[in-house]
């Protein structure tokens, strides 16, 4: 078997507070066996900076970075606008998978976020990407649009922090659960790790761990997420890195990835 390595599955590396420090970010994290960041893009201009700005930077070369893309039900520079160039990116196979895309109650335009997420959904069908969803308080009307319309929808629920009636309930589709330092209680955790379908994030440069006093998150802050869910769960680092490795290699071999 390779080498094992940690994965970062949700962060967002074009995002103004992460952009000025990353090149030492970067440098932080190999020492680590972080090997793979997969960084979720909210805009056109995000979009644009990850294609011409990104590579510029002195990227260690053990370090792998893929690009996932989508129309953010809440996030304010999210626009249906660029749904035609994630769907060129999905086209030409510059995306990972479609995301962060979603539903969220802090957003009263329910029938806009329906209509974007129904789209962007038929697109990852489209051209067999997996997607990321964000939801907030609305975990229900998003399970009902699956089962009703896209039973076979394969990705994760990203900071996923609900009840274990959720978390059984989308345990049901082809999703698996991505955890950050927002964890939910340890019933949910054993339910996640029983099940072994799962992956970790940092969501940096949000999600930050309330004890670090920076005023963001960093990738190195994966590590943190790691130690937790260890320390709750009384798992080794060892099993945990080899559920979210074959979590990883499920979710995107069709993908080549």
């Amino acid at each position: 078997m390779k080498e094992l390595f940690w994965i970062d599955s949700h962060c967002h590396l074009a995002d103004p507070k992460l952009i000025p420090d990353l090149e030492n970010d970067f440098k932080e994290i190999v020492p680590e066996n972080i090997r793979v960041l997969i960084s979720s893009v909210l805009s056109r201009k995000e979009i644009i900076w990850h294609r011409e700005s990104l590579p510029a930077l002195a990227i260690p070369k053990e370090l792998t970075i893929y690009m996932t893309a989508g129309i953010h039900p809440y996030y304010e520079e999210s626009s249906k606008d660029d749904f035609d160039l994630i769907a060129e990116l999905a086209g030409s196979q510059k995306l990972m998978a479609i995301g962060e895309i979603g539903l969220d109650n802090r957003n009263s335009d329910t029938s806009w976020q329906k209509d974007i997420l129904l789209r962007q959904l038929d697109l990852a069908r489209a051209y067999d990407l997996p997607v990321i969803f964000h939801v907030v308080k609305m975990y229900y009307e998003l399970h009902k649009i699956l089962k009703n319309n896209f039973p076979k929808v394969r990705g994760y629920l990203h900071g996923f922090n609900s009840s274990l009636e959720v978390a059984e309930n989308f345990s049901r589709f082809d999703l698996a659960f991505s955890l950050n330092m927002c964890l939910p209680d340890i019933s949910v955790l054993n339910h996640i790790l029983k099940r072994g379908f799962y992956l970790m994030e940092t969501d940096a440069p949000y999600a930050k761990p309330i004890t670090n006093r920076e005023d963001h998150n960093h990738l190195i802050n994966l590590m943190s997420v790691i130690y937790e869910l260890c320390k709750l769960t009384n798992r080794s680092r060892e099993s945990i890195q080899l559920d979210q490795y074959y979590s990883f290699k499920q979710l995107f071999a069709e993908s080549g990835k």
